[in-house]
């Protein structure tokens, strides 16, 4: 391809600033081939056609936009950490009231086991001291009856 505004294709001679004119030139004119090639490259792009994609999109947001508003008009999402901490107290309570029931419980259930074993002991000891009782008068009854034997034995023996 020839450029219109080319003369001649030799270049003068001598003159710097005819040089530099014609060097300045042959840029220019392929700056304006680079510029005509990407006119036609771009004529050349075929541009799809979104506008079906656009509708899917435009559904799926229309769609997700219709859950978010649902979602917000849900009343967890309005609650604050007081109301939390309230339902926490009052899910809570019976469970606290039913261990502190358990824990009354088995206080009871312990100190009646002690009460009963404190009885028991008591009556051991009971036991044991009436035992050492009648061994104490066993020994002295018969002690007695022993001296009673002699000395009522002594004169009749006596008097024999």
């Amino acid at each position: 391809m020839t450029d219109p505004m080319r003369e001649t294709d030799a270049p003068p001679s001598g003159d710097p600033a005819a040089l530099a004119f014609e060097a300045l030139r042959g840029e220019v004119a392929l700056v304006r081939r680079a510029v005509a090639g990407l006119a036609a490259e771009r004529a050349a792009i075929e541009i799809p056609d979104y506008s079906e994609t656009l509708g899917k999109i435009m559904q799926g947001s229309a769609a997700t936009a219709k859950h978010i508003k649902t979602l917000a008009e849900r009343p967890i999402l309005h609650t604050t950490v007081q109301d939390w901490a309230e339902a926490i107290v009052q899910a809570n309570t019976p469970a606290r009231h039913a261990s502190r029931n358990a824990l009354a419980n088995l206080h009871r259930q312990l100190s009646e086991v002690a009460d009963g074993m404190a009885a028991s002991l008591r009556k051991a000891r009971t036991a044991d001291r009436q035992h050492q009782w009648l061994v104490w008068m066993f020994s002295g009854g018969l002690l007695v009856g022993a001296l009673l034997g002699v000395f009522a034995i002594l004169p009749l023996v006596h008097a024999l």
